[in-house]
């Protein structure tokens, strides 16, 4: 137990892992130490992340709402009339407090390994945001290998990796992010030469595109996605249900019908879309043995049994191509990398899993990551530790991504700074509820979360959602009302039939809107005009200045949206 009685926390990200890959969420996919880790503790259905990964970050390392923390939108889709405007920085902005800041504040050691996504310019960097120790990625998605490609041209000012604040040239011979991730926080915890308690960060790159695994990884799922969308789909579901996770009547869900199904691909893209996905599983299960390695380090030091640890993914699975990532082009990627089948997963290669798969891997919720349906906020969440006695799974509290960072202080009994130039929580503790100490719910049907990324809307209140999403994946606009419990694929829109309910969380989205400082997009992007070089600079001589209206009147704004607690390239 460390000196202070404070627990350690173990803080577990990855990038892009659908709702339902895990074996604790149902999936055929070998998690072994996730599993042990759910069986010992809490795992959670319910739970919202952003659509997108920077600001799910954003919210997760501040406890604040996206707008507020300066990803109101994602880099590079700012508009002209966002860029630099404030919550809108496009890094993690200082109206906020991180957890390592605080922590760090309170006697922690403040480790972090992995993806970043927060800011590369000097001064924005993880060990300029309260860490310690750092090795991490700055931007998006990079090869997992030593080679530090970018995702594409356009991406190329943010793929850097920093050691303690300074830029890494060169990477050892035998890199794989999750491998070396793990292997850094592992030292930096081994090395620590005192009992004072800890915060380590571990925020895998893995499993987001390009996919891609060491050797002895490559055909660990050979031939188990032979047989297509439809079966995984289906056994995945069958598992849910054993588990509890979701009610046994349940049906499949059928998909958005955007992509072929398996019976329309030929036997050379089924082939190749089996590959895909085995390539993928493997990814996972590799993260899964560095948690493994992690676990026996902490428990070989006696240090285990004291950490509260928070698994979750940072937003649903991932539909894009590597087209998607501009300016690459299929013709490009087909000329600049090595995409032949038998290729696949290896240093020189590009592949994702596509649309049809994201969907099989966010099962049974619709659409995924970019979209505010289920499948792109809802990911899975597991907290264990002994300081913590919630066991099993939860299907029936609506939590949010910012109630991490309220939880971490309140276990480690550390008030939140009372600085008036600080951005409100929006979070709100669970320690409360993970003790048992209260019967009542973590939230009640007053309670709203609100979402917005990139022009995709929600508002979530009770049983209810109310959604927006722009076209392709919306239909211009029209807002769409669903009751969750009573349809958690989101297939029925009831706006229709309930008219006052429509009213009701449409009105608490524009609170909401107002309340953290959303700026409507003017359709001018702002890296078209300013070049990606320019942009990248984040140099507020490129600021608009708004009209007067919602956006500039709401920068000030606070409300009470929850439990008497003040609200306190896309692809990346």
């Amino acid at each position: 137990m460390s000196s202070q009685g404070q627990p350690n926390f173990l803080l577990l990200v990855v990038d892009d892992m659908g709702y339902s890959d895990c074996q604790p969420f149902g999936g055929e996919i070998s998690t072994p130490n996730l599993q042990q880790l759910a069986e010992k503790g809490a795992r959670f259905r319910n739970f919202h992340t952003s659509a997108l990964c920077a600001p799910t970050r954003s919210m997760l390392l501040s406890g604040c709402d996206n707008h507020h923390a300066g990803l109101g939108n994602m880099p590079t889709a700012h508009a002209t009339n966002q860029y630099m405007q404030p919550g809108y920085e496009g890094y993690l902005n200082k109206d906020v407090l991180t957890i390592p800041e605080i922590l760090k504040e309170a006697g922690y050691h403040t480790y972090m390994a992995g993806k970043w996504h927060l800011g590369e310019l000097e001064g924005f960097r993880p060990h300029a945001r309260g860490f310690e120790r750092t090795f991490s990625f700055l931007g998006g998605g990079v090869s997992h290998f030593n080679d530090q490609r970018a995702l594409s041209e356009f991406e190329q000012p943010h793929t850097e990796y920093s050691e303690d604040g300074k830029t890494v040239e060169n990477l050892p011979e035998d890199f794989y992010s999750s491998n070396y991730y793990t292997d850094k926080i592992i030292q930096y915890i081994t090395e620590q030469g005192d009992d004072k308690p800890f915060f380590a960060y571990l925020a895998f790159t893995a499993p987001h595109d390009p996919l891609q695994v060491p050797d002895e990884w490559l055909d660990k799922y050979k031939g188990t996605y032979d047989g297509g969308y439809d079966a995984i789909r289906d056994q995945r579901l069958q598992r849910m249900k054993e588990l509890g996770l979701v009610p046994d009547v349940l049906t499949p869900n059928e998909g958005s019908g955007e992509y072929k199904k398996w019976e329309e691909l030929t036997k050379e893209e089924q082939r190749e879309a089996a590959r895909k996905m085995e390539i993928y599983a493997a990814m996972i299960e590799n993260l899964d043995w560095n948690l493994g390695r992690l676990f026996a380090k902490l428990k070989e030091q006696n240090k285990f049994d004291d950490t509260i640890i928070f698994f979750l993914s940072d937003n649903g699975a991932n539909p894009k191509e590597p087209q998607f990532y501009a300016p690459n082009t299929k013709e490009s990627v087909a000329r600049e990398y090595d995409n032949r089948l038998e290729n696949y997963g290896k240093i020189n290669s590009f592949i994702s899993i596509g649309g049809t798969w994201a969907e099989v891997a966010n099962t049974p919720l619709s659409y995924f990551k970019i979209t505010t349906y289920e499948g792109g906020t809802q990911t899975p969440l597991i907290i264990s530790g002994r300081r913590m006695h919630k066991r099993g799974v939860v299907t029936d509290e609506m939590l949010h991504v910012t109630d991490i960072l309220p939880t971490m202080l309140d276990y480690a009994n550390v008030q939140y700074p009372k600085e008036t130039d600080v951005k409100p929580l929006y979070g709100t503790s669970l320690k409360p509820y993970l003790q048992e100490e209260t019967k009542q719910p973590v939230r009640n049907a007053f309670d709203v979360l609100g979402f917005e990324i990139t022009e995709c809307k929600a508002v979530m209140k009770g049983d209810w959602k109310l959604i927006f999403m722009p076209p392709p994946y919306g239909e211009g606009d029209e807002w769409h009302l669903f009751n969750l419990k009573k349809d958690i694929k989101e297939e029925n829109n009831v706006a229709a039939q309930f008219p006052e309910k429509f009213n009701e969380l449409k009105a608490e989205w524009e609170a909401y809107a107002l309340s953290v400082g959303y700026i409507k997009a003017n359709g001018e992007r702002a890296v078209a005009k300013l070049g990606f070089e320019e942009f990248y600079r984040f140099d507020p001589k490129h600021r608009i200045e708004p009209k007067a209206g919602i956006g500039r009147a709401a920068t000030k704004a606070g409300r009470k949206s929850k439990k008497n607690v003040q609200p306190t390239d896309l692809g990346d």
